[in-house]
């Protein structure tokens, strides 16, 4: 029985709205699905009524994925069964979402004075979390390149002549707004993170309550490390596609990167 516990939509960098999500992640055969978008669950509920219209086939967790920032790092964090009436998280990724936006004015200001010019719609704070795939789109819709990875790998990436550095939480900041909410926090991709020790330092340093063993970018290999490294402080295993339905990037469609039931049932039958 498949499921995919990591996607986005239209409410942060997807390209699928909620509903769009849930009828395709049906029409792939997946039971359980997390609409996990980027400090936003704006979206859950849209993903909820319309999988209840279609008969409850599929399960819809409440999802949000936070952005943290540990020394170097990006660490992303996964939150699941959070009360999405939990103030102190919800007034947390406003905040989160209005600095993206002033975030989105600098890359603008950035790629202007290199000789790139665009518009990019700014955020809502009820909606979308506006960011560098938005800037990379509007980039190729203007001709300037041919897909999406160009544009990071020229312009975008850590470092990059356009990079802007985002605000973001504490990993320990996160999970204390997560556990508050009456959720679980998940370390996300921890293969993409660039020191390969920190993910065993991040999970015994901060309450994390599991890790994301499956997702595109952990090879056979890296799942099994990840997955001992779970079994070792006793934590929750996830996994999901982390799908953006972008086409030039991985997975494509929903139900390509396959995540088995039985492996995350621990996050799946929390609540």
């Amino acid at each position: 029985m498949l499921v995919d516990l990591h996607t986005h939509s239209t409410f942060s960098d997807g390209r699928y709205t909620p509903a769009q999500l849930v009828r395709e992640a049906m029409a792939k055969g997946l039971k359980v699905l997390a609409v996990t978008d980027h400090d936003s669950w704006n979206g859950v509920e849209e993903a909820q009524k319309e999988a209840a219209a279609l008969g409850n086939s599929l399960r819809v967790i409440t999802g949000v994925e936070l952005g943290t920032q540990y020394a170097d790092d990006s660490v992303h964090v996964l939150a699941y069964h959070v009360r999405m009436d939990y103030a102190p998280l919800l007034a947390k990724m406003n905040e989160m979402r209005h600095a993206r936006e002033t975030r989105l004015l600098k890359m603008l200001e950035k790629l202007h004075n290199l000789g790139y010019d665009i518009e990019v719609e700014a955020c809502d704070p009820k909606n979308r979390a506006v960011g560098r795939p938005h800037v990379a789109k509007a980039l190729v819709a203007k001709g300037y390149f041919e897909n999406v990875q160009e544009v990071f790998d020229a312009l975008l990436r850590r470092g990059g002549p356009a990079y802007v550095p985002q605000p973001k939480l504490s990993p320990e900041e996160a999970v204390e707004l997560i556990h508050g909410a009456g959720g679980i926090a998940i370390l996300a991709h921890p293969s993409e993170l660039t020191d390969a020790s920190l993910p065993e330092r991040l999970v015994t340093t901060f309450d994390f309550d599991g890790i994301e063993v499956y997702h595109p970018s952990a090879d056979e290999a890296a799942q099994k490390k990840w997955l001992a490294l779970a079994q070792k402080y006793n934590l929750l295993v996830s996994g999901g596609s982390d799908f953006h339905g972008i086409p030039d990037r991985f997975p494509k469609e929903l139900g390509i990167f396959k995540v088995e039931w039985q492996n995350v049932a621990g996050v799946i039958q929390y609540k």
